[in-house]
C-alpha cells in the first residue's frame, strides 16, 4: 500500500494528533458510524431473515421483476475516447458506475456477478444485466470500494480487473481484496478524512452512515464510507457509497466537504423503514443529502438490479421525481436513467453545448 499523503491544513494536524489518541470511530471489535443513531429494531442478520420470510411485507420476487428497470445501450464510442474536459458517467447497474473525466477511468463498487451473495444458488438473484460487461470497459486508471457487503465488493468481478488499476478502499477491507488476487502495491486502504493523490486528482474518504459484514461474526471489522474526488482543475465529485440518512453527520460533512459538482447518490433498497432506515437512504432523504452537501448534480444508484428489500422495484425513481420537484430541484439535475446509459455534464473547462446532450430526466424510468 502506497502512503497516504495528509493535505497542509489545521484539519490534517488536528487529524495526526487524533490518530496518536484513536479515533472515536475506531472501537476494541471494529468501528462505528460517527454520530450513530439509535437502533429501536436491534437490527441483526438473523432477524433480517425473521423479517424478510416471516414478516408482514411483501418482497417482490426477482423472476417477476425482469424488464421493470429501462435499459438503454452504452455510447461505445464515447466510453473509448472520452472527451477529458466533460464528465461522462455510465450506469452500469446498482451502485457500479465507470465514471469518466479529465483523462482518467474510474469504476465504483464493481459488481458484475449474478448474485449479491457469497453462495452461487442462494441470495439475491440480479434481475437487471449489466450495461457494461468487463470486456467492454476502457482501461482502468481507478476503483472505488465503498464497503464489503456482497452488492458493493464481488471477489469474482475484482479478480477479473485484476491488478490494472489502482484500488482505493476503507481500512481493514485489503485483505478483502487480496482474496481476489490484487496484491497489496496495488491498492490504498484509507480511515475517514484521510486523503491522497492519484494522477492529479484528490482523493478523501469520507464516513457515510452503514456498516460492514461479510459473515454473521465480522459485523463493523471493516470499514465502510464513501469518496470525494477533487481533479486537477477543481472539478469535485461525490459517492456517497451506502447510506442512511444521518442530519447530525451530514450536516457535519456538508460544512466540511460541501460544494460538490456531481454526486452519485443512492436511493433504494429502503423498506420496511423502521429496518433499513440506518443503512439506507429514501429518495426524499437522498434530496436531502444533496442539498446539504452542496450537490449540484447527481445521477441516483442503488437501486433497479437486486431485489434486497420490500419495496417495489421501480418505485425509487418515481418517488425521486416527486421529491425533486417539491424541493425545486431542476429538471435534469438528479436522474435517474436507464441501465447502461451514459450521460454527459460539463466540466469545469469545457465550453458551453451547442448540440443537445443525452440527458435522462428525473422523473421517468421510461
Amino acid at each position: 500500500m502506497r502512503h497516504l499523503l495528509q493535505v497542509a491544513s489545521t484539519h490534517s494536524q488536528d487529524n495526526q494528533v487524533q490518530r496518536k489518541t484513536k479515533p472515536a470511530h475506531h472501537t476494541e471489535t471494529g468501528f462505528e458510524n460517527r454520530h450513530p443513531l439509535p437502533d429501536p429494531v436491534k437490527r441483526s442478520f438473523w432477524r433480517f431473515l425473521k423479517r424478510r420470510y416471516f414478516g408482514v411485507d411483501e418482497w417482490p420476487k426477482a423472476k417477476h421483476q425482469h424488464g421493470k428497470t429501462p435499459v438503454e445501450a452504452p455510447d461505445h464510442d464515447a466510453i473509448q475516447n472520452p472527451d477529458p474536459t466533460r464528465l461522462q458517467v455510465t450506469w452500469i447497474g446498482h451502485a457500479t458506475v465507470l465514471v469518466q473525466y479529465g483523462g482518467l477511468n474510474i469504476l465504483t463498487d464493481p459488481v458484475f456477478a449474478d448474485r449479491a451473495s457469497p453462495f452461487k444458488r442462494v441470495g439475491p438473484k440480479r434481475y437487471s444485466q449489466p450495461g457494461l460487461t468487463i470486456d467492454q470497459l476502457p482501461k482502468l486508471d481507478l476503483v472505488l470500494l465503498s464497503h464489503n457487503h456482497y452488492d458493493h465488493f464481488d471477489l469474482d468481478s475484482l479478480a477479473k480487473l485484476g491488478n490494472t488499476p489502482r484500488y482505493v478502499l476503507p481500512l481493514k477491507n485489503g485483505i478483502l481484496l487480496e482474496k481476489a488476487g490484487v496484491t497489496s502495491d496495488r491498492y490504498d486502504e484509507m480511515d475517514w478524512d484521510d486523503q491522497l493523490s492519484h494522477s492529479g486528482v484528490t482523493v478523501t474518504h469520507v464516513p457515510s452512515n452503514h456498516w460492514s459484514s461479510r459473515t454473521t461474526k465480522d459485523r463493523k471489522e471493516m470499514l465502510w464510507g464513501g469518496y470525494i474526488l477533487e481533479f486537477a482543475d477543481g472539478y469535485r465529485f461525490y459517492f456517497v457509497g451506502d447510506t442512511g440518512w444521518n442530519e447530525a453527520l451530514f450536516t457535519e460533512l456538508g460544512a466540511q466537504y460541501g460544494g460538490i459538482d456531481f454526486g452519485l447518490i443512492p436511493i433504494g433498497a429502503y423498506d420496511p423503514r423502521d429496518f433499513m432506515r440506518n443503512a439506507h437512504c429514501n429518495p426524499e432523504e437522498a434530496v436531502s443529502i444533496m442539498q446539504v452537501m452542496g450537490v449540484k448534480q447527481a445521477l441516483a444508484i442503488h437501486w433497479g438490479t437486486f431485489v434486497l428489500t420490500a419495496e417495489p422495484v421501480d418505485e425509487p425513481p418515481m418517488r425521486l421525481a416527486s421529491a425533486c420537484t417539491d424541493a425545486g430541484i431542476g429538471h435534469g439535475d438528479f436522474i435517474a436513467p436507464p441501465i447502461g446509459a451514459t450521460r454527459f455534464f460539463d466540466g469545469k473547462s469545457a465550453a458551453p453545448q451547442t448540440t443537445s446532450q443525452k440527458v435522462e430526466p428525473t422523473a421517468s424510468p421510461a
